[in-house]
């Protein structure tokens, strides 16, 4: 397979993916202890009570970002989307919400490195996934008067 095979929209996706998935592991936040309990952090998988929002950005990058290349590289037929929902329509709902995950955080604390990197993965998961859409969408017939 050529490089010039692969769509932009593909390329953001798969590189979105691992950014959010990567990002947290990091450092989402980090306070001042005082001199008691030093400098404390957390990363995605601490964020709240069980982690399960860091969680569920975690499986968003994995499941778009290892989806879309296993269909890309792999030649994988993806089943098909529940409700009559297409891929890139998934995609777009399911990067909307690692992004306001994301964008919400931001604004709870002192922000680290990884909530930095997951929020810009989670913007361009949505642009991909937009694009994909509107690539798809080409291929469709266009809409006729009554």
């Amino acid at each position: 397979m050529e490089t010039n095979d692969i769509k932009p929209s593909t390329m953001m996706l798969i590189g979105g993916g691992i950014v959010l998935l990567l990002g947290t592991f990091l450092d989402w936040f980090s306070v001042d202890g005082g001199e008691f309990f030093g400098d404390l952090s957390a990363n995605g998988w601490d964020t709240d009570l069980f982690g399960l929002l860091g969680i569920v950005c975690a499986a968003i990058g994995l499941i778009i970002g290892g989806g879309v290349a296993a269909r890309q590289f792999g030649n994988v037929n993806m089943p098909t989307p529940p409700m009559g929902f297409s891929h890139a329509q998934l995609h777009i709902m399911l990067s909307l919400m690692a992004a306001v995950i994301t964008i919400g955080f931001v604004f709870r604390g002192e922000v680290g490195i990884g909530l930095w990197l997951s929020t810009v993965a989670a913007i361009v998961m949505v642009v991909g996934s937009v694009m994909e859409d509107k690539e798809g969408s080409s291929e469709a017939t266009p809409p006729t008067q009554f």
